[in-house]
Formats: C-alpha cells, structure tokens, sequence
C-alpha cells in the first residue's frame, strides 16, 4: 500500500512541476535587433524578441513572438506565431499559419496566409493563396491569386486568374484577366475586369459585374501567353527587390556609345567611377532578371546547370557556333524583304538563350563556391547573386575579364541551346 501512494505522491509532485514550469515560465526574452548575414535563423516557443529580425539568404522559422519588423533577403518566412509588425520578403516565400499584425510584402515570391494579417498584403511575382483573414487591401502583380478565407479591403491583381470562393468586403480589379467565383462566394464591392471574363456562379454574391471589354478564356489565355504587359521601366523597377524604386529612377536606361558592351546602362558620372557604376548597376538589374527567370522557370534553369558540368565542351560549341551564325543570317534574312522581321525574332531568340543560360551558369558558379564550405543547402537565388557577383568582379581585371566574359557569354547561350533553353531534363551527376 505505502509503495501504491507513493508512485501517486510521485505523480502528482511531477505534474504540479510541469504546470508550474508550463503556467509561471516566462520563456526568453531578446530585447535587441537580430540580424544574421546567412543562414536559418529559429524564434523557438516561448521566445520575445523585442526587435527587428533580418536574415539573408535562409529561412526564418517563428513559433515565438517578435514585437518589430521581419525582413527576409533570398528566404523563406514561416509565421507560427505571432509578428507584431510588417514582414517584408525579397525574393522568397511567406508563409502565414500564425498571426501578422502589420503588412504583408513578397517580391519574385509566394504567398500563403491560413492565420492573420492585420495590414495589406502585397506580392510583386508570385501567387497567393488567401485561407485566412486580411485585414487591409490584396496586391497582387503577377500570377494567379485564390481567396478562400476573408478580405476586409479590396483585391487588385495585375495576374490572370483570381478565383474567389470565400469574402471580399471591397472592390476586386483586374487590368485584365479572368475573375471566377464559386458558389460562396461575397464581394461587398464591384467586380471590374477591363480586359477579361467573370465566371459567376448562381451561389456567388456580388454588389456589381463591369467588364470593360470581354473576352472568351481562350482569348485571354492567348493574350497572357505572349508575356506579362510591364507598364514601361517605372512598373518594372516597382516590382524589383531590394528597392523601392528610388534609386534606379535617377538613371537613364538608354543604350550610348562608350557604355560597356556587357552593361549598357548610362550613369551621370564619368571615368572610371562612371565604368564602375555601371557595371555595378548592371550586376544588380542582371541578377534581378536571373532571379526571375529562375523563379518561373525553376526546371529550366536546373537542368542548364547541370549542363555547365556535364556537357561543357559541346555547350561551347553550340554557343561558338551561334555566334558565328548570327551575323550571316541576320545578312540573308536582310535580303529579303520577308525575311527582316525575322531579324528580330532570331535576337530575341539570342537574347532569351543567353539570359537563361546566364542564370544556370551562375547557379553553377555559386553553387560550387558554397557547397565545400557549407553543410547546408544554400537558396538558389544566393547561389545566383554570389555567380553574378564573382563574375563581375572577374570583369573588373583587365584582358582576363574580357575573355571570361566571352567564355561566360558563349557557354551560357551554348548551354540554353544545346538543352533546348532547359527542356531537356539531366539527372545530377
């Protein structure tokens, strides 16, 4: 009997010390900023940091709460807990089960909210899926956008799609596209697509349907197949990263003579910090466009890096070759008068081969850099920015970054070509 009541004794000693951890516990507490230059970075359970987080190229997991501003250069954010602030992605996901109680902001990334978010939510390319709640207004620039919990703003997607199945308190607006809404759908406000169709079920529940112009889907599938409509250099530096615009719109993006050949872009200084200028500018708009090849083509660039490796000499010579070729084409084609557009579109043909082809070399390059010195496996968008930013500085020596740049050029419009920009699927060696 005494050995019966004091396994009981026992038992209820353990459990009063476990509720009285678990109650009275006040965790640990971080009363500075964090900020870590690469890496993941962990907010445990039962954890306050009472500041601002930053983290480049990994991933911020939060369980805990952090009472400022989370910023994520090349990751992906996770919120479990709760951000008593704005959380900001530049290229990188965001994902919300918890609770945001400021604004949501994704650049050349996803967005997924099953929790809170207190302000707007804005992403500038990428999807969202909306499960959740939103207290403010839904930005979206490009790609596909689904509401199956509750917006209490209004919805603008410059995207294709936006298909609504749960409650918009305000507007929805789309320059054009398609705007479907299931059978429970509510929207407060009007429904506005200047180019597009509104697929509205019987169920759906909408103050008004304009549609400036319709379309049939197939029309619109064809208008979103010939590229997404940039509204000039201002809409293009808005959606950038790392930028609010500002400083890009204090320079000329005209091709000059005398601006290098590899970054054409005019800067008001002169001599060499004029050269320097615009070859650092041209590193930054380059990695952006790299990382937004990557972005909607992940596939493609995976497998032209793995080209770099496996098929280096005939990529080579696939890139020799169409260089050689270029010019005498463009004179036969010039002959005639039928064959001149076609110019055109054999540049273009050039230009795509080499910024995909770009993209996977510098995959390649930073993806060699980083994995001898690292055991965890870097963001591909770092592994891009460290191969733009190698190569660039190559750039910078005399005669040696002149030919590395011609190797660079011709192996990376040799690999896009000799996999068929990326179609062809290669297995990792």
């Amino acid at each position: 009997m005494r050995k019966s009541y004091g396994k009981w004794i026992l038992l209820i000693l353990l459990t009063v010390l476990l509720l009285t951890g678990t109650v009275f516990g006040q965790g640990t507490v971080i009363n500075e900023d964090i900020n870590k230059a690469a890496g993941s970075l962990e907010i445990p359970r039962n954890t306050t940091v009472n500041g601002n987080v930053t983290v480049n190229m990994g991933e911020i997991e939060i369980e805990g709460i952090i009472n400022g501003d989370v910023v994520s250069n090349m990751g992906t954010v996770s919120v479990y807990g709760d951000v008593n602030g704005n959380v900001t992605a530049n290229m990188g996901e965001v994902v919300v089960p918890g609770r945001v109680s400021g604004n949501v902001n994704a650049s050349m990334g996803s967005v997924s909210v099953d929790g809170d978010v207190g302000g707007n939510l804005k992403a500038g390319l990428g999807a969202i899926k909306i499960r959740g709640t939103i207290g403010g207004d839904v930005n979206l620039d490009l790609g596909d956008l689904q509401i199956m919990g509750h917006v209490l703003g209004n919805v603008t997607s410059q995207g294709k799609m936006i298909c609504i199945t749960g409650q918009v308190d305000g507007d929805v607006t789309m320059p054009r596209g398609i705007v479907e809404l299931g059978p429970d759908a509510v929207v407060g406000g009007s429904v506005l697509v200047e180019q597009g169709l509104v697929q509205a079920d019987a169920g759906a529940r909408v103050g008004s349907i304009v549609v400036d112009e319709e379309l049939s889907r197939r029309e619109v599938d064809d208008m979103f197949s010939r590229g997404y409509n940039f509204k000039g250099i201002d809409h293009l530096i808005n959606i950038l990263p790392f930028t609010d615009g500002e400083f890009f719109r204090n320079f000329d993006f005209t091709i000059r003579p005398g601006n290098h050949r590899m970054f054409p872009f005019y800067t008001p200084f002169t001599g060499w910090s004029g050269r320097a200028a615009s070859r650092v500018l041209g590193m930054v708009v380059i990695f952006a466009l790299a990382a937004l090849v990557h972005t909607l083509f992940p596939r493609n660039t995976n497998n032209i890096m793995r080209a770099v490796e496996q098929k280096t000499g005939s990529a080579i010579l696939w890139g020799v070759l169409a260089v050689i070729l270029a010019a005498p084409l463009a004179i036969l084609l010039a002959i005639t008068v039928i064959g001149i557009p076609l110019i055109l579109v054999e540049l273009l043909l050039l230009a795509i081969a080499w910024i995909m082809g770009y993209t996977g070399v510098t995959l390649w390059l930073g993806s060699r850099v980083l994995k001898p010195s690292s055991t965890e496996e870097a963001n591909p968008l770092g592994k891009i920015a460290l191969g733009v930013l190698l190569l660039g500085i190559i750039g910078f020596i005399p005669i040696l970054g002149g030919l590395v740049g011609i190797g660079a050029f011709m192996l990376a419009v040799g690999t896009a070509l000799s996999t068929r920009f990326g179609t062809e699927n290669l297995t990792e060696s």
